[in-house]
């Protein structure tokens, strides 16, 4: 199942779009883009995130109950019906092209809540049945790693691509084979990973999923611990929602191009680079854990430090440092891959059992939330104020969660 977990990983990280899919919506369509603006651009990508974050606990609960498999199987099956219409939407101007954006967005948001918490639930149930060496912490570790190397690659390729063709399109065509490879994947898990509800007909795997879902509130620290990780990775995403656009920027001081320029494999390197590392980070998490003292203390010295970070990228943009800005990129990706599995290995101390999906779609919800709400925000603050303003919002918001971590 590790090797079935592994694959699960590459397949859903070979958007070989992604890396680019700012820059592409920022591009003219002279240059094949859709030649929008910062503002823009966040009020569609905070859609998606609104519209995922309106699903997610639904299809969570509905993964809890009437499978975990299907609802993966949805979830690549949704994103085969999304790239082509990212695709499609290449080069085309004015309302058709916001209209086939706007429905590939909406069948991206339905894989995205079908998704999240779901395979990691389908996880913790096989960590918990098997008791593998190192636990939680170790699984996600080696799955993220892949998932991380898939990303890397994905990025590398796709720049390639984008120099070779100077066409964003091919990069969404080619994404498409992946995520059918992932349908046809996730039908191989095995029955007895639909969750504790197929398994169980006990009086406690009936009672109301309300019932269920508020006693894990009742935990202690667990709210604390809810929220604090909702701002940094809501934050952390919102910086990587910002890197592409520095990265041109970069690229353009010395003019370089990145549409049919090598400026597109220069990206991909970077790509491969950042992730490569974060891979790596993903798989010491146990041992970071180990020498912190346990994922209290880990998680609290990764808020400061990454909230420490953040402010250094918006010093950067401010003096025009953009390799200082690059390095501190590449710490962010680092800290965020050491606090993940960290993360989710606490969480599910806590968490209700039968109910993993849906417990953990609610932390995605709430990312998912907050992303929406500051992408259009944030991308104001962009049009007006630069990205070096954008940088000191994300800081601030990250060293609230760092001040949560240390209660």
């Amino acid at each position: 199942m590790v090797l079935k977990f592994c694959l699960y990983s590459i397949f859903k990280n070979l958007r070989f779009f992604e890396r680019f899919f700012i820059i592409y919506l920022l591009a003219p369509a002279s240059l094949g883009g859709a030649g929008l603006s910062f503002f823009r651009i966040g009020v569609l990508t905070g859609y998606q995130k609104l519209l995922t974050a309106l699903l997610e606990v639904p299809t969570g609960f509905l993964a809890d109950r009437r499978g975990r498999r299907l609802s993966l199987t949805v979830c690549f099956a949704s994103y085969v019906a999304a790239f082509p219409l990212y695709a499609l939407s290449a080069g085309r101007e004015g309302a058709l092209q916001l209209v086939v954006l706007a429905a590939a967005q909406t069948f991206f948001a339905v894989g995205e809540a079908f998704r999240t918490g779901t395979n990691k639930a389908i996880m913790l149930d096989w960590v918990d049945r098997t008791r593998p060496p190192g636990g939680a912490t170790r699984l996600v570790g080696v799955t993220r790693f892949w998932s991380k190397v898939a990303a890397g690659v994905s990025a590398l390729a796709g720049g390639l691509l984008l120099w070779r063709t100077a066409s964003f399109a091919p990069l969404f065509w080619l994404a498409v084979l992946p995520a059918a490879a992932g349908v046809v994947l996730v039908r191989t898990y095995p029955a007895w990973l639909e969750g504790e509800y197929s398994r169980e007909r006990g009086a406690a795997t009936r009672l109301p999923w309300r019932t269920r879902l508020a006693a894990l509130w009742a935990v202690p620290g667990i709210v604390l611990l809810f929220v604090q990780s909702v701002l940094f990775e809501s934050q952390i995403k919102l910086a990587q929602h910002y890197l592409q656009p520095f990265l041109e920027f970069g690229l353009a001081r010395r003019d370089v191009a990145v549409v049919g320029g090598i400026g597109a494999v220069l990206i991909g390197l970077y790509y491969l680079v950042q992730d490569g590392l974060g891979g790596i980070s993903s798989r010491l998490a146990p041992r970071t854990e180990g020498l912190a003292g346990g994922g209290k203390r880990a998680s609290a010295a990764i808020h400061a430090t990454a909230a420490t970070v953040v402010f250094g990228v918006a010093g950067s943009l401010l003096e025009n440092w953009i390799l200082a800005g690059i390095l501190g990129f590449l710490v962010l990706a680092i800290l965020q891959n050491l606090r993940r599995p960290i993360f989710v290995s606490r969480f599910n101390e806590v968490m209700d059992k039968p109910q993993r999906a849906a417990t953990l779609s609610v932390e995605s919800q709430a990312r998912s939330l907050a992303f929406a709400i500051l992408a259009p925000a944030t991308g104001w603050v962009a049009d007006a104020h630069g990205l070096a303003g954008v940088f000191l919002v994300l800081g601030v918001l990250l060293a609230d969660a760092a001040l949560l971590g240390r209660r």
